[in-house]
């Protein structure tokens, strides 16, 4: 069972669908749902554009119909997945043909209750509440501006002002979620948080691509492929909108946005330094051709400009990589880069039990273990980190036969990652157990691969500081046993002093 790690829902909050409103819902949605089936039918049947646009729009439309059922039968009483599903079966529907010049107003007006439905969700994400109260009146202007679009699309205003006036009152409920982001109580929030800003990010930055790029083909000649390349980043863009909020309201695997947010940025930071890296150098191979040679270079400067992009590009993706994980995973970083100098320092006077006070913490901090243990060879816990001893014993009591044990075991509640310290030499052993991640999600490659690359260090140290206890417990017995030792001889010179037998 998925712990709920969203905020409970206060007065202020919307309440739970239920009864007619519960209704309206349901009869709304498996209405749109109808449509959008239909619709997609329809453009198999008589497809309006090239068979690999309609491809696109049909993989598109299945994947966001799947996360508007999905948020249908996991989150149906909850307002705002409700204001979304909606929201995204209207997508579906007016993102799938270019109806302006088959049909009426009727797709614009639906176009307009998808704007009206999405700002309305952004508002109120992700708890229902109207934080901060401003937003009531971002609200009842979406619900004014919506008013003016229907009616233009009914031809009842000559005006067209709808998405003048529709951009604002998205951009304001957007500005919204960052105050709400700023004034989150929980990391759970701001998770969900993070979430949306990633796929509103990636989604809308997709989507305001194919819209320049489409703007382009009217003013300059591209190659053939780029109206499908167009059409793909506006579907691609619909996509990851619809994903980042699917994620953040179920709140399973919420643990996962640093890692999807440092990729995001490493690869767009590669793409945009690549890209420029072609252009300048085409334009500065076709300049010189034509200042020095006096003619231009054509095809040639295109592919000498290829070719040092290439040259570039893994220095580039390390480059911008390694900046990536510093500004979005720093806690990571810091793990990696501090816990081994800590460990050296460690090693020389700290007991085991400190040390493994010292390591636990950090690890779970930086990987956002729930729990960790550290046991040492034959079993024994040396110490823990959100886990009470006593449950450390009961599950050694289950598990006997350590050696035995699997890497990962998805079906243990308590520990199902295991990482084994062995040494290759004096094989003295133990253990790294680590809990879950607060959704009950594990952990990605990145944070294992974090804790993975620091084990020779952990192990080194370990073996350090009970070599070290060992000695010490040694030199203490042999002092304890040459003391009692001495007692005793020295109890026999009393007796043989005072002529006692």
């Amino acid at each position: 069972m998925i712990p709920d790690l969203a905020m409970p829902i206060t007065p202020r909050s919307l309440p739970p669908l239920r009864g007619g409103l519960l209704g309206m819902y349901r009869a709304a949605w498996f209405a749109l749902a109808a449509i959008a089936v239909g619709i997609l039918l329809l453009s198999m049947l008589h497809p309006a554009a090239g068979a690999l646009i309609v491809g696109l729009r049909l993989l598109k439309a299945a994947i966001v119909m799947t996360v508007a059922t999905i948020l249908f039968r996991r989150r149906q009483h909850d307002a705002v997945a409700a204001l979304l599903s909606l929201a995204l079966l209207l997508w579906t529907v007016t993102s799938s043909f270019d109806f302006a010049s088959s049909m009426t107003g009727i797709p614009t007006i639906l176009d307009r209750l998808r704007f009206l439905l999405f700002t309305l969700a952004l508002l109120l994400f992700p708890n229902g509440e109207w934080h901060p109260r401003w937003g009531r009146g971002i609200a009842v202007a979406s619900v004014l501006v919506f008013a003016i679009g229907t009616t233009e699309a009914l031809h009842g205003l000559p005006t067209h002002s709808f998405l003048p006036l529709a951009i604002p009152c998205v951009i304001a409920a957007i500005a919204t979620l960052v105050i709400r982001f700023r004034t989150a109580a929980t990391d759970a929030e701001r998770l969900q948080m993070k979430w949306v800003a990633l796929g509103l990010g990636s989604g809308v930055g997709c989507i305001l691509a194919a819209r320049a790029g489409v703007a382009l083909t009217a003013q300059m000649v591209l190659p053939p492929g780029a109206p499908v390349l167009f059409e793909a980043l506006f579907q691609c863009g619909i996509v990851l909108v619809a994903l980042g909020f699917l994620v953040s309201l179920l709140r399973y695997r919420l643990f996962d946005v640093e890692t999807a947010v440092t990729r995001s940025a490493a690869y767009g930071g590669l793409t945009l330094a690549l890209l420029a890296t072609f252009a300048g150098t085409e334009a500065t191979i076709e300049n010189v051709g034509q200042a020095y040679l006096g003619m231009g270079l054509g095809n040639v400067s295109a592919a000498m400009a290829a070719a040092v992009a290439a040259v570039l590009l893994n220095p580039l993706h390390d480059r911008i990589s390694r900046w990536a994980e510093q500004y979005f995973q720093r806690d990571l970083v810091l793990l990696k880069q501090d816990l081994p100098e800590m460990l050296e320092d460690l090693a020389a006077t700290a007991t085991s039990a400190q040390l493994a006070a010292a390591i636990l913490p950090r690890i779970n901090t930086a990987i956002h273990a729930t729990r960790s243990v550290l046991l040492g060879s034959g079993g024994v816990a040396i110490a823990a980190d959100g886990v009470l001893l006593k449950d450390v014993r009961r599950w050694s009591s289950e598990n006997p036969r350590l050696d035995n044990l699997k890497a990962c075991d998805r079906h243990d509640p308590l520990f199902p990652i295991r990482l084994r310290l062995s040494h290759p030499v004096s094989g003295a052993a133990g253990w790294i157990l680590l809990g879950p991640r607060p959704d009950g999600s594990l952990y990605g490659r990145e944070e294992l691969g974090a804790v993975e690359s620091l084990r020779p260090t952990i192990r080194r140290a370990l073996l350090w500081v009970t070599t070290r206890e060992a000695s010490h417990d040694t030199q203490r017995r042999e002092r304890r046993a040459l003391r009692r030792e001495l007692a005793e001889l020295r109890d026999r010179l009393d007796s043989a002093g005072s002529g006692k037998p």
